[in-house]
């Protein structure tokens, strides 16, 4: 399970770095002593198996330690985005009938007042009291005794997480620690070891982030290096570079923003120590790839994953150039199969869906039965995403059946956000949908709204501000007296971009 995994690392390497982070750094011995403490620390608050726990923190060592101490306790981690505004929050608490918060300054005012309107009593956590919280993690980690935490059962829920998977809006994913524990081995069999240094740019609340960061190095003893306050990134982009080189970072997970930004900065760096980067969320763009490996010397491999399966496949191929549009070849136990409309599996060269069968994969969302007979069937995924197998194995990804909107590396449900933008008294209709940013490869999310009311756009976007996470909120908005639909009412978005 995961935490056996980081107690073999403290036992087999106690003073080996385990987090990187500002000017602290954290052994795997003080790592492990941190989690036994915070977990005792939140046990005797009554928190135990079963409960639900939202974390709202950044990337941040605090954020380790409370997801290992969570889920050692047995009770439910709830990784959420710290960038979310409260009708998002209360959505994820009230979904997973959270019975505790850890969150830092900057949310846990919002998250209390949330806690106050919710059934039943939830607790809040903070990582400090600067606005007079009560609790803090220090209070918890200090007057409590660390001791060795028995190991969970593999079929015990570690994590909610939400998606929109294959159809409509956020779905509740739980996955077990039997499942997460074979994600953090799929990462180990990509060959990394003690030795790599994994430079954290993506959310550790992001399923990619939790894999490609958290689990890889548990399950190999890796040290995390976490870029502190990473958004917006092209302000911290010469801070990435200074830590990259600092820090002799091995391994780069990201997304292709973060390569394009990169490779565009003005200064200039030495990432020779660098021998694994790998772009995910969305295709990396020739230009990206090119540019990034031209300037400092390394190239950039496709990985590819879901948060219902964790990492399906990477692009370990012996020749990145050639193959450099490739997610790659499944990872370990991982099996892939191109499939028609019916179910029916394609000839290798075909297009078709994308299924998944893994041992790290959910067995379906969480309460959504008809939901699951369409999206998990025979044991398999059905990812909504469209792509072939060459003649080597390798996946290449060819667009995606389900609608969703890929922006700066976090996937937008549009149907979310039209939800949002249809609450205001002043939309009579709206469809959302993504189209082309100016970089290439890249979306923004544009509403098209037909209004009930005289309306501007500049009222709808604060509308949207106050109650989504700024990459929700519409970039484009445009007035029509209609919506373009088919003779059977079907909404034709390809009349909207």
């Amino acid at each position: 399970m995961p935490m056996e995994l980081l107690y073999a690392q403290a036992e087999a390497r106690p003073d080996h770095e385990a987090i990187v982070h500002r000017g602290e750094r954290v052994s795997y011995a003080e790592l492990v002593d941190q989690i036994e403490r915070l977990a005792r620390g939140l046990a005797d608050q009554g928190i135990g198996a079963g409960d639900a726990v939202a974390l709202v923190l950044r990337d941040d060592p605090w954020f380790v330690a409370s997801f290992y101490a969570v889920t050692a306790l047995g009770a439910i981690v709830v990784p959420v985005n710290p960038g979310f505004k409260q009708a998002e929050l209360e959505f994820g608490f009230r979904n997973c009938d959270v019975r505790c918060v850890i969150a830092d300054e900057r949310s846990a005012g919002v998250c209390e007042r949330i806690a106050a309107g919710m059934d039943g009593p939830v607790q809040v956590v903070s990582t400090s009291a600067a606005h007079g919280q009560a609790l803090t993690i220090d209070a918890l980690i200090e007057r409590s005794a660390g001791e060795r935490l028995p190991a969970r059962a593999a079929d015990e829920t570690f994590i909610y997480q939400f998606s929109s998977g294959s159809t409509g809006r956020p779905k509740r994913v739980p996955r077990t620690h039997g499942q997460c524990a074979a994600e953090a081995q799929l990462y180990a069999s990509l060959g990394l070891t003690a030795d790599d240094r994994i430079f954290g740019a993506i959310p550790l609340f992001h399923t990619y982030g939790m894999g490609a960061c958290l689990f890889a190095a548990a399950a190999t003893g890796a040290t995390l290096v976490i870029l502190e306050d990473p958004n917006p990134f092209l302000l911290q982009r010469q801070r990435a570079l200074e830590l990259l080189e600092q820090e002799r970072a091995t391994v780069f997970p990201g997304v292709p923003f973060n390569f394009r930004l990169l490779a565009e900065a003005p200064a200039d760096a030495d990432l020779s120590s660098l021998r694994l980067c790998f772009s995910a969320g969305t295709a990396l763009p020739r230009s990206a790839f090119e540019a990034f490996g031209e300037k400092f010397g390394v190239l950039v491999r496709q990985l590819y994953g879901t948060t219902e399966t964790g990492i399906i496949a990477a692009n370990m191929d012996g020749d990145p150039v050639g193959t450099f549009d490739s997610v790659g070849a499944p990872t370990g136990d991982v099996e892939v199969a191109i499939v028609d409309g019916d179910g029916a599996p394609l000839p290798t060269g075909e297009v078709g869906e994308v299924v998944v069968a893994s041992p790290a994969m959910t067995s379906g969302y969480s309460g959504l039965d008809e939901v699951n007979r369409v999206a998990f069937r025979d044991g398999r995924f059905f990812t909504g995403d469209l792509g072939r197998l060459d003649d080597g194995g390798r996946l290449q990804l060819q667009g995606r059946k389900k609608l969703l909107i890929e922006v700066g590396g976090y996937k937008v449900d549009p149907i979310e956000v039209e939800d949002v933008v249809a609450a205001h008294p002043k939309v009579g209709e709206v469809v959302v949908l993504g189209v082309p940013g100016k970089a290439a490869g890249e979306e923004v999310v544009k509403a098209v709204v037909v209004p009930s009311d005289d309306c501007d756009d500049r009222e709808l976007v604060q509308f949207c501000q106050e109650r989504l996470a700024n990459y929700k909120v519409p970039r484009i908005v445009e007035f029509r007296e209609e919506i373009p639909k088919s003779p059977l009412g079907k909404v034709l978005r390809k009349y909207m971009v």
